[in-house]
């Protein structure tokens, strides 16, 4: 595998009976698929390899983009820093390579923003893929949160369709070789029934945590070894507005969720890593809704939700300490007339990122009359801002949507946008790192 680049596809065949323990991986044996099983793991495969730093704090206020990519196989979902300086990103690519059903991408980058190694998943039912999550472990191994469709059927009266879709996570070596392929195990739903799945998935140590819900269901944490086999299972908390929910999971595997409260308000709850509820909160009205949760390794909690007004939508940030008490509470400067999620991510300090779009005057040979920037602002744990960045995407439109956010190991940002494109209806995916010094 060479450092310029090493495409790798996931056919079919190659999923099923090359996604045991691979065996580049010391320890591996032969395993087949896990589906329909929650141990197609090999039982005896130890992580290996050097361990990166969990990160570092990263430099000063001079804030620059270091680079930007615009080739890209699709719009990015989730991003995760990698080891070194490596980040890795994962998106769908609608109607996959053989324009029929979606497909995953995984692409780890090195410091330069080059293409290290990729893949792309086609999934082992035939059916669409859609990426959910993706995490890295302090030794380099990327797991990737996947929500496949195993059963798809229309029916011909009205109301009559069957979605059955499963999470399956996959895990791949440093260098991108596959490791092995977990599914969770389910009974199929009913007839005219469905389960669609979503998810989170974190890394603690060596072992893997994720956190599935769905309607009607309750939120579950799954703990996996590093070899794909099921440790522990955990409920949670029942699943309200399980379309709303949002999530993060901590440096150390525990969870921070929040959703709507019943009848109104917001929910907002914490777990320890071995999933005991440490605290819950409910605050807020009819007119509050999530933006974004996310998981400090000391307990702390931050949360961002908006407030909608005739005048727009106003958006706060607020931090609990790690027993439930609120630290802090401010506003942000990112009026708008949408609820949104914001995108982010907590630095191993506590420190949080945050990523959104902002409003700006328009060029004169701005073809939409409008413009909206990258936006990105990084708040140190007692919420002082240490520097605020935000990027002009150019034109013909100088259009973009801030979407996610990861910390490399050494403390610089990577940011995912989308930004329009063509006639201005359509949009391209952009990637890009924010360096400081």
């Amino acid at each position: 595998m060479t450092a310029a680049r090493a495409a790798v596809t996931f056919t079919l065949l190659s999923f099923t009976l090359a996604c045991g323990p691979s065996s580049d991986e010391p320890g591996a044996t032969e395993s087949t698929s896990g589906t329909g099983s929650d141990t197609s793991g090999s039982t005896d495969a130890p992580t290996t390899g050097e361990p990166a730093p969990v990160c570092m704090v990263g430099g000063g206020a001079n804030v620059t983009l270091a680079w930007s990519q615009e080739a890209l196989p699709d719009f990015v979902t989730a991003l995760a820093g990698g080891p070194g300086e490596a980040t890795v990103s994962v998106g769908v690519i609608a109607d996959g390579l053989g324009g029929e059903d979606d497909d995953v991408f995984v692409e780890q980058r090195d410091a330069a923003g080059a293409v290290a190694w990729s893949d792309i998943y086609g999934g082992a039912h035939g059916e669409d893929d859609r990426v959910l999550d993706v995490a890295v472990d302090p030794a380099g191994f990327v797991h990737v949160l996947v929500q496949e469709v195993v059963l798809n059927v229309i029916g011909e009266g009205e109301g009559e369709f069957t979605t059955d879709a499963r999470l399956v996570v996959l895990r791949y070596g440093p260098d991108g070789s596959h490791a092995w392929r977990w599914e969770r195990a389910r009974e199929p739903v009913e007839p005219w029934g469905s389960y669609v799945p979503e998810g989170m998935i974190g890394v603690a140590g060596e072992g893997i945590v994720v956190l599935e819900w769905a309607f009607d269901e309750p939120i579950v944490q799954i703990g996996l070894d590093s070899a794909g086999n099921l440790v522990s299972e955990t409920k949670l908390a029942e699943a309200q507005f399980a379309h709303h929910i949002q999530a993060d999971i901590g440096l150390d595997g525990s969870a921070a969720i929040m959703h709507p409260a019943d009848p109104a308000g917001l929910w907002v709850a914490r777990f320890d890593p071995a999933g005991a509820s440490s605290w819950t909160d409910e605050f807020g009205g009819s007119d509050d809704k999530p933006g974004g949760v996310f998981a400090a390794e000391d307990g702390a909690t931050y949360l961002v939700w908006s407030t909608g007004t005739p005048e727009g939508h106003l958006f706060h940030l607020r931090r609990f300490d790690a027993d439930g008490g609120e630290a802090w509470t401010q506003e942000l400067d990112l009026p708008s007339f949408d609820d949104r999620r914001i995108g982010g991510a907590v630095r191993c300090d506590g420190a949080l990122v945050l990523v959104d779009s902002v409003g700006k005057p328009p060029q004169p040979d701005n073809e939409l009359g409008m413009r909206q920037d990258l936006w990105a602002r990084l708040l140190a744990p007692d919420g002082s801002s240490q520097w605020t960045f935000e990027h002009e995407f150019g034109p013909p439109f100088s259009w973009g949507e801030g979407r996610g956010a990861a910390f490399t190991a050494t403390g610089d940002v990577v940011v995912s946008a989308s930004v329009r494109d063509g006639d201005g209806t359509t949009f391209r995916p952009w990637l890009g790192r924010i360096s400081a010094e």
